[in-house]
């Protein structure tokens, strides 16, 4: 990964500037989560917004899942932003005693898959009823 690239918790200004830059974002980042940025000086190159939840489970754990994750530019993907970004929301993970962080993938997103599997996250198909697999839920247990 480039040296250069700073791996932290965004502002709320930080997140604010996004919001207005890439309007598409604001379906998927909330309030009451974990807003991660990767920059670059004064440049966002790119985040990833996860929150808190309680697994739907009879088991009383929680889970961090992640909404959205993104390298904006794409000459700075597959150089290690993404799994930079990855590992500083599973440390939060751990200090939160999450039992494991968790995401959603296209099926037809293989360099998210590749990212997940380069990250120790399991992978596991959705199957729907009619035989299709329109993506897989990722996970990593703490």
């Amino acid at each position: 990964m480039n040296d250069n690239i700073m791996i932290r918790l965004g502002t709320e200004a930080e997140k604010q500037e996004l919001l207005n830059t890439h309007p598409h974002v604001k379906n998927v980042i909330h309030d009451n989560g974990y807003f991660i940025i990767a920059k670059i000086e004064d440049t966002v190159v790119g985040y990833l917004w996860a929150f808190k939840r309680d697994i739907p489970a009879p088991v009383e754990q929680s889970e961090i899942f992640i909404n959205i994750i993104e390298v904006i530019y794409t000459n700075l993907r597959c150089q290690g932003v993404a799994s930079a970004m990855v590992k500083k929301i599973i440390e939060i993970a751990e200090r939160e005693k999450a039992y494991q962080v968790r995401a959603y993938c296209d099926i037809g997103n293989e360099p998210s898959h590749r990212l997940w599997l380069k990250n120790k996250f399991s992978i596991s198909p959705v199957k729907m009823p009619n035989g299709s697999i329109p993506g897989s839920f990722v996970s990593y247990v703490i």
